[in-house]
This record gives structure tokens, C-alpha cells and sequence, in this order.
């Protein structure tokens, strides 16, 4: 708009000085005309004087002077003219640039405005696509989740016909078998009395086994959510130790817990009673006649860190990463036990589940030890 304004300035400069010569052409004009009645008059004058005899000399002077003036005026009325004609001819040519300019102006901006329409359409559909490509992928991942847990529900149903169908049986058949021996005088009571110890030791391995799939069958088809209490850790410790020790005397084990003074614990009491129960269960199964399991604990930043240790056969290396995996890896006893290969798998969900964690260090025939830990009670 400046630049508009600044032209038609110029214009209009432009006109009034075309406009400023009009007048100088009529004073050439009169002039003109003055000029020629005066030679007219001084015409008549010679023509006297030369009768009178009087001399006309400095007229003639005055003729030539105003002559001169004269065409001196028509050259500069001349030269404004021509003058007039250029800057016309520049104000049309400016014009005609500024109105080009304009038009572009006007051109460019109905493009970049259209441009920037068609920009944020194309920016609503890549917007829109994006949601579309989000709200897929979060389906995906609802199907790949559904996905795991079918798989998960099936290999849990597998797994559970599988110890229904192999674990449980043979114990069960076994007392079957024994009864009926019984039943009908077919057994010495010498060999009735061996029979009754091996199979008290199937049983309550059976019963730690039945006790596990019970749990994990409830975690993993209904899910168990941790009801947190404080507790005295050492009296649950002593608790699951009675549990098993007429199965330690059986095999000449000595189970020792050297926690002497109360700790309490912020845990879900049952799931801990279970990891216990497990790792306890476990040290009895690897360890020989005659050998030592020590539980251990220790407190450090906020946590109590109970320790179950054994001299047993120990874990080799490459089995250490198998133990708390999902396939259920499980090795025969020291006496060939059996295990589902739950419990271990078991005790990593409860001890997370109670915001804690558990490891293990092993060295083969030297013994294992397993590690958990448990929030301390916070009064």
C-alpha cells in the first residue's frame, strides 16, 4: 500500500506540473500577438519617421530583445512539454508495474491461503490416520494379551492334567497297591513297616505338591491379590519347620533357624507360609542323609532377607536360569522325589507380589542357597 501511495503521489506531482504549463503557452500567446502589433506600430513609425526624418534605431533594439525573449520562452515551454510527455510515460509504466505487483500479490496470497487450507486438511487426515494407526495398535495389543492368556489358560490346563494324570496317580496307586497287599496277608509285617515309610515320604511330598497346584490353579485363573499384615517372622519361620520335621528325621536332616529374636514383616501371611514351605521342601529333597539346612535372616534398607540353605547335590550353572522360568523345570530328589516344578515359579510371583525379590546362589555338590526378601514393618 506505501509503495500505492508513493506512485500516486508522484501522479499527481506529475499533472500539476502538465497542468503548470498551460498557463506559459497562453502568455506565449499574448506575447505573440503583443509582438506583431507592436512591429505593426513601429512599422508605421519608420514610415513617419522617414517622412519626419526621426531615427528609429533604439526600437529596433527593443524588437530584438523582446525577439529573443520570445523564443526563449517557446524553447522552455518546449522542453516542459516534452517533460510532461516523459513523466506521463514513466507514472503509466510505474502504474502498470504496481498494478502487475498487485495482481501477483493478490495471486500469491489466494495460493498460500489455499495452500495452507489444503495443509491443514491433510494435517486433520495424517492426524486422523494416526489415531486410526494408535487405536489399531492398542487392539493389537489386546489381542496379542488375550492371545498370552489363552495360551497361558492352556498350558496351565495341560500342565494341571499332567500332574493329575502322572504325579498324583502314582502316590495314590501306590498306597492302593500297599492296602491291598494288606488287605489279603500277602505282605510281611517286616516289609509292611518299610512300605509304610517310603510311602509316608511319597505322601507328603504329595501333599506339598497338591498344596502348590492348588495355589498356583487359584493365582493364575483368579489372580490373588496380597492381603498385607504385620508379622513375626520368626514364629512363621519355627511354624513351616514343624511342618517337615518328621520328614527331616526320616532322612537325618538337621534343620536349624538361627533368627532368636522377633522381626516383623510386611507381607500377605499365606503366600509367605508358601514360599517357606516351598524352599524348605526343596532343601529336604536335594540334600543327603545326614546333612544341615540353616534358614538365615538378616535386615537391610527396609527389607528382611531370609536366606534357606542346604549342603546338597547343588544346581548347576546352565539349570540356576531354569528355576524360576515358566516351563516348569524340575530334577528328581536325592531319593528320586518327584516335583511339578511349581513351586519355585510359585514362590517368584508370591515374593513379588509382596514387593520383594529372591535369587539363588548354588555350587554343584557343595549345597544351595536361596535368597528372598520382604518389606520390614513400619510402625
Amino acid at each position: 500500500m506505501e509503495k500505492i501511495i508513493k506512485i500516486l503521489s508522484v501522479f499527481l506531482m506529475v499533472l500539476c506540473c502538465h497542468v503548470s504549463a498551460y498557463p506559459l503557452g497562453n502568455n506565449y500567446n499574448s506575447l505573440s500577438v503583443v509582438l506583431q502589433n507592436y512591429k505593426a506600430l513601429i512599422a508605421t513609425e519608420t514610415i513617419n519617421n522617414s517622412i519626419n526624418r526621426q531615427p528609429t534605431v533604439t526600437k529596433h533594439l527593443q524588437i530584438s530583445e523582446m525577439d529573443e525573449k520570445l523564443k526563449e520562452t517557446e524553447d522552455n515551454i518546449q522542453f516542459r512539454m516534452k517533460m510532461t510527455v516523459v513523466m506521463v510515460a514513466v507514472v503509466c509504466l510505474l502504474l502498470v508495474i504496481a498494478f502487475v505487483q498487485i495482481f501477483r500479490h493478490e495471486r500469491n496470497r489466494r495460493v498460500n491461503s489455499e495452500l495452507l487450507v489444503e495443509k491443514d486438511q491433510k494435517q486433520e487426515q495424517l492426524e486422523e490416520l494416526m489415531r486410526s494407526i494408535q487405536k489399531y495398535e492398542i487392539e493389537n495389543q489386546h489381542l496379542s494379551f488375550s492371545n498370552d492368556q489363552l495360551e497361558t489358560t492352556n498350558a496351565v490346563k495341560d500342565k494341571l492334567l499332567s500332574i493329575i494324570s502322572h504325579d498324583l496317580r502314582s502316590p495314590i496307586s501306590s498306597l492302593q497297591a500297599l492296602l491291598s497287599l494288606f488287605n489279603t496277608n500277602n505282605i510281611a509285617r517286616t516289609d509292611l513297616v518299610d512300605f509304610f515309610g517310603k510311602l509316608l515320604s511319597r505322601v507328603e511330598n504329595t501333599s506339598t505338591m497338591l498344596e502348590n497346584l492348588l495355589h498356583w490353579s487359584r493365582y493364575q485363573l483368579k489372580g490373588l491379590e496380597p492381603i498385607i499384615d504385620r508379622l513375626n517372622l520368626q514364629m512363621i519361620i519355627d511354624e513351616c519347620i514343624n511342618l517337615y520335621r518328621m520328614q527331616a528325621e526320616q532322612k537325618h536332616i538337621v534343620i536349624d533357624n538361627s533368627l532368636k529374636t522377633d522381626v516383623y514383616v510386611s507381607s500377605d501371611a499365606e503366600m509367605l507360609k508358601v514360599i517357606l514351605r516351598n524352599l524348605i521342601s526343596n532343601a529336604l529333597k536335594f540334600t543327603h542323609s545326614g546333612g544341615i539346612i540353616t534358614i538365615m535372616t538378616m535386615t537391610k534398607d527396609n527389607f528382611a532377607i531370609v536366606s534357606v540353605k542346604d549342603t546338597g547335590i547343588g544346581i548347576s550353572s546352565e539349570n540356576q536360569a531354569k528355576m524360576f522360568a515358566m516351563n516348569n523345570f524340575t530334577t528328581p530328589g536325592t531319593e528320586k522325589e518327584k516335583g511339578t516344578g511349581l513351586g519355585l515359579m510359585l514362590c517368584k510371583d508370591f515374593v513379588e507380589h509382596n514387593h520383594g525379590r529372591i535369587w539363588l546362589d548354588s555350587k554343584l555338590n557343595v549345597g544351595t542357597t536361596f535368597y528372598f526378601s520382604i518389606p520390614l514393618f513400619e510402625s
